[in-house]
């Protein structure tokens, strides 16, 4: 008896005081059902599975043992499991032959075999679940809620999550269940599974795992649409695993969390600028919420900038006392990413990814490509020769449309000459840090500047930065003179016809 499929699933964590109402409208028709398991996941000492994204246990579900192996799918949504029933607790890697994962397992069981590693159990998932079958207008959707604990030795963690599994029916019918779930629970995303949090926890890491930008992968002969979806999916896990982040990290943690997830949203508005006209555009409240969930995170990032390097320097230049009042009307992070309306946002933005269509261009998606992409080489360009002459809110746009170039040379990277491509993306990695400094120290003088009338110490913070943003101006001089220099991406060549495209 076995199954192989891709399912269609979310995560969210439950809060404390919504679990007593979440529990009564899972059983209010009588029709929920409850079970205890119990998981064991095994990998290798050296959790070559885990690196790979696979999770790989054995389940008790009452007398019964069944085996499972689960491995990541290519969005928010999806993921591969494969489950077989077999007789006792011991696992057989042997019974998930002829799927893509489970030759994937098998591979690696040989090489750490051969390398004298043997299979062992890492951490334990006890829980209690309490599942209900829901049908809605286009889809039916098991609700589930998991209650228990995960333990990796002497470590355990407390575990309560929901979940939402699509059965049958449409993925967008199934987010509009969701959605209104998730509104009248305050429902908090989690796109971590159990494996996860229990390697985590195996690890001894307090905190959610830093996510960072990934490049995206597709075939270089895909549909404007499949290269947007990879890069929509690439973007959307970066945000939703960073919001993760800072909701379930410590303070000390959040920093970096808030600047992943700034990166995230960033890539995302700039990969929608470079399948504009190419792919549906989503509607104007989404694009709103990332902009203004992007500048609370930046009022947030704004401070650390102030209370961390900055100040540090200034205290070993010999800088008298000086004090500096926090950013007013800075954000409470983890309010504002359990809110309401980020939470909202967040699933909006995957329900709009789940339910796109193709828009035919009227060329391939190279040729698209290498057009936008020499157009706004060109205009970068321009932009970059007058430097001298920008101030800084004109160097801040600078900044960002050097920003948008790297992104949309790393979105189309499939469709491009790669040595070439590298060699843009190099020069602009540079360009953006140089320029990045100078916005920073723009940032933090400007605030020391506010304070000279109430503390004339500020004026030696004042000289000082205004110091190091000459030197960073001429760092940044020399940058944009590379990218001034650098040869634009070749254009298309038609092969049938050997003509210029």
């Amino acid at each position: 008896m076995s199954g192989a499929h891709i399912e269609v699933e979310l995560k969210f964590l439950v809060p404390a005081a919504s679990r007593a109402a979440l529990v009564a409208a899972l059983t209010e028709r009588g029709t929920a059902r409850r079970v205890s398991l119990t998981d064991a996941y095994f990998d290798t000492p050296d959790q070559r599975l885990a690196r790979a994204g696979l999770g790989w246990r054995m389940r008790r579900e009452g007398r019964r043992w069944v085996q499972g192996l689960k491995a990541s799918g290519d969005d928010v949504l999806t993921r591969f499991e494969h489950e077989v029933v077999r007789p006792d607790a011991s696992p057989d890697p042997q019974a998930h032959a002829g799927t893509p994962p489970g030759q994937q397992l098998l591979a690696f069981l040989a090489r750490a075999g051969s390398q004298g590693q043997g299979v062992v159990p890492h951490f334990q998932v006890q829980q209690r679940r309490l599942l209900r079958r829901v049908r809605t207008r286009g889809a039916i959707v098991d609700i589930a809620l998991d209650e228990g604990r995960l333990t990796a030795g002497i470590e355990v963690r407390r575990l309560r999550e929901v979940e939402f599994e699509l059965v049958s029916g449409s993925p967008v019918a199934m987010l509009d269940l969701v959605e209104r779930w998730r509104r009248r629970f305050g429902l908090i995303l989690d796109p971590r599974n159990k494996a996860e949090r229990g390697y985590a926890l195996a690890a001894g890491l307090a905190d959610p795992p830093l996510r960072k930008a990934r490049p995206p992968r597709y075939d270089k002969d895909a549909s404007a649409l499949d290269a947007f979806v990879a890069v929509c999916d690439e973007c959307l896990a970066h945000v939703g695993r960073s919001v993760t982040g800072i909701a379930e990290g410590d303070a000390g943690a959040r920093a970096e969390h808030v600047h992943q997830a700034r990166v995230g949203i960033r890539r995302l508005r700039s990969a929608l600028s470079a399948f504009r006209g190419w792919v549906a555009e989503p509607p104007s409240e989404l694009v709103d919420g990332l902009r203004s969930l992007f500048a609370e995170l930046g009022r947030a990032r704004d401070g650390d900038v102030l209370a961390g390097a900055f100040a540090d320097e200034l205290r070993q230049a010999g800088a008298p006392p000086l004090t500096l009042p926090a950013e007013s009307g800075a954000p409470d992070l983890v309010a504002l990413v359990r809110s309401d309306a980020t939470q909202r946002m967040l699933l909006a933005w995957i329900a709009w990814r789940a339910g796109l269509e193709p828009v035919e261009p009227q060329a391939t998606l190279k040729r698209l490509a290498r057009r936008r992409l020499r157009r706004w080489h060109k205009a970068l360009v321009e932009s970059c020769r007058s430097f001298d002459d920008l101030d800084p809110t004109a160097l801040h746009r600078l900044r960002k449309r050097v920003k948008r170039q790297r992104y949309a040379l790393e979105f189309l990277g499939p469709l491009l000459p790669r040595k070439c491509a590298a060699r843009h993306m190099q020069v602009l990695a540079a360009a953006q840090l140089a320029l990045g400094e100078i916005n920073d120290l723009v940032l933090v003088r400007d605030r020391y500047r506010a304070r000279v009338s109430n503390d004339p110490a500020a004026w030696f913070a004042v000289g000082w930065l205004s110091a190091r943003l000459v030197e960073a101006r001429g760092r940044a001089r020399d940058q944009l003179a590379v990218l001034l220099a650098i040869k634009p991406l070749p254009r298309c060549h038609g092969s049938r016809f050997g003509l210029i495209l």
